[in-house]
């Protein structure tokens, strides 16, 4: 074995340093040097969780199994090494290694009685990912380093076409094999480069000078980024629409880190790059003529829709597929013909199935006219139900049957402003189109806080005041989302601002429409 340094030896390897040097070589020295203890948020807690539960019930599928236990991964390491020092074959699960730098932990792995190991790797992904063969490299590599040869690679993944029929999950049912041995063994080469490349990479400070880009929010948001912003422009580079990495790598080559340097007549730029920073140099908001256009070919009763739902790795109910939607709230605002307005809502926050009743509501409402939603990926999402929902199936018809137009999607091609560059969410668009900044006031504005009510309503032993309270909220967010959908869309249509209404005494609530009956 050759001799290493000092520096090589004090750092060990695993997967989550392997993947911060693959993000980026800043977050690689700053993860090393200056890790950033960032607690997760609730919807990555609960799928954390979600993982930890599939990898035990994967783990189900080898009754064999021996658990390795250790304080430290050195220790996890030993104990592995013991248990693998016999002649027959044993599962172990968490087998440790450690070697050269490196250092692994493993999901499932078999030893053959010739000595050979198989491993498998756990994932709540329904189809093989890059970073997964990755993942496996980096600990073929080391497991090979400590002395032992690996015969095969396993992913376990998610079944996307697995329907949840009630009761407890099986694995064999839900979960599906991939042999991606081969894949895997290409890629340890490579891994082994990057691997020594990083080691060296951490020895040198001055990668902590380098700007700021796409890769920061990519595939995950970096934990240093809030850091690294604060020493950014105010209009950095990576916030241009329409990014590729051979655009990004040439304006970094040129020096170019901020957007008031990129001349708008520049070649090659796209559509929405030129309009961006046409809106950044005048400082303005522009409007391209054809979204009044859009919006004027509608059809009364108009009916402005937000739908809120959550997403999970496990099928919650049954008939259910793995990371299907579930919608729990709904809000509208209809206006008809006549002016006249009619709002309504509902929200279901309690641990039982709020599939039917939500489609149901929502199908009554939508009798006639047109939806403008903010982003069709929620009506696509219901298009989901006519499959696990088969009782529903006409409810369901019924909301597809409407034509809808999604503001997000025409927005984003015929709205700028500086404001704009980097959060084209409703929230910032309301802010910038009609001044509205009622949506600083919500209890609830966004996935990870509907994901942390509908946790916490469908608890035991949970008050009915509580989940009174927490549907009452999921209500308000969605009802905010409609009426402001409302007012972006008379605004950009030419119909301007609306009279604000009488608002209710106190202690008084406003009127509001009842849910049709059941």
């Amino acid at each position: 074995m050759k001799n290493r340094s000092a520096a090589e030896d004090a750092v060990r390897f695993g997967k989550s340093l392997y993947e911060a040097g693959q993000q980026c070589l800043k977050r690689l020295y700053l993860d090393h040097h200056s890790p950033v203890d960032e607690p997760p948020s609730d919807s990555r807690r609960a799928m954390s969780e979600a993982g930890q539960r599939l990898l035990q019930l994967a783990r189900s599928a080898f009754p064999r199994g021996v658990e390795v236990a250790g304080k430290t991964v050195a220790q996890s390491a030993a104990k592995t090494e013991e248990l693998l020092a016999g002649g027959s074959s044993v599962v172990l699960f968490g087998a440790a290694f450690v070697a050269e730098g490196c250092e692994v932990a493993t999901d499932i792995l078999v030893r053959q009685k010739d000595g050979q190991l198989d491993i498998y790797e756990v994932k709540s992904g329904t189809k093989v990912k890059s970073r997964y063969l990755a993942d496996l490299a980096l600990q073929v590599l080391t497991i090979e380093r400590a002395g032992h040869r690996v015969r095969a690679a396993f992913v376990l993944h998610l079944d996307k076409k697995y329907k949840y029929p009630g009761g407890d999950h099986v694995a064999a049912k839900l979960l599906r094999s991939a042999d991606v041995s081969e894949r895997v063994r290409r890629l340890v080469p490579r891994v082994a480069d990057a691997v020594r490349s990083y080691v060296q990479q951490l020895r040198d400070d001055s990668v902590l000078q380098l700007p700021t880009g796409s890769f920061c929010t990519q595939p995950f948001p970096c934990p240093h980024l809030p850091a690294c912003s604060a020493q950014e422009p105010e209009f950095p580079l990576r916030k241009l629409p329409d990014l590729t990495p051979s655009f990004e790598n040439h304006m970094h080559e040129e020096g170019t880190v901020d957007l008031l340097q990129i001349d708008p007549k520049l070649p090659g730029l796209t559509f929405r790059q030129r309009r961006s920073l046409q809106s950044l140099h005048t400082k303005t908001l522009h409007v391209e003529p054809f979204v009044r256009e859009e919006l004027l070919q509608v059809e009364a009763p108009l009916h402005f829709v937000s739908l809120i739902g959550i997403t999970e790795a496990l099928p919650r109910f049954e008939g259910q597929k793995p990371w299907q939607p579930t919608p729990y709230a709904w809000a509208a605002e209809t206006v008809f013909d006549s002016g006249r307005i009619e709002r309504t809502s509902f929200a279901h926050a309690d641990k039982g199935d709020p599939r039917p009743e939500f489609v149901r509501s929502l199908a009554k409402l939508l009798q006639g006219g047109m939806i403008v939603c903010w982003c069709s990926d929620s009506l696509a999402s219901i298009r989901l139900l006519l499959d696990s929902l088969p009782a529903e199936k006409q409810a369901v018809r019924a909301i597809l049957a409407r034509s809808h137009l999604d503001m997000r999607r025409l927005l984003e091609s015929g709205l700028y402003h500086p404001r704009l560059l980097a959060d084209r969410s409703l929230a910032s668009i309301a802010e910038v189109v009609i001044g509205d900044s009622d949506f600083a006031t919500l209890a609830i504005r966004d996935s990870d806080a509907a994901f942390a009510a509908l946790q916490k309503a469908s608890a035991p032993r949970v008050r009915q005041a509580t989940k009174d309270k927490l549907a009452a909220d999921l209500k308000t967010w969605a009802e905010w989302e409609a009426r402001t959908l409302r007012a972006v869309y008379r605004q950009l249509a030419g119909q301007g601002p609306e009279q604000a209404p009488e608002k209710a005494a106190p202690g008084k609530a406003p009127p509001r429409k009842q849910l049709p009956p059941s």
